[in-house]
C-alpha cells in the first residue's frame, strides 16, 4: 500500500480505531459498545425480516458473481 487511498475500508477502520485508541481510551471502548449493540439491532432485523434477508442475500450474490 502507496498511500491511504489504496487502503480497504477494512484497514481504513482498524486504523481509524487505532488512532482513537491511543488519542481518547474511554472513547474507544464506548464506540466499540455502542457498534456491538447496532450489530445486534441490526443482526435481529435481519432474523425477523425475511424479505429483507431476501434482499441482502441477492445484493451479496450480485456483487460476487460481478467480483
Amino acid at each position: 500500500m502507496s498511500n491511504y487511498n489504496e487502503a480497504l475500508d477494512s484497514e481504513k477502520r482498524t486504523l481509524s480505531l487505532l488512532v482513537e485508541t491511543s488519542f481518547y481510551p474511554q472513547t474507544a471502548a464506548d464506540t466499540k459498545e455502542q457498534a456491538g449493540g447496532e450489530v445486534e439491532s441490526i443482526l435481529q432485523a435481519i432474523q425477523n425480516n425475511p424479505e429483507l434477508s431476501k434482499q441482502i442475500l441477492q445484493t451479496l450474490l450480485l456483487h460476487a458473481v460481478n467480483a
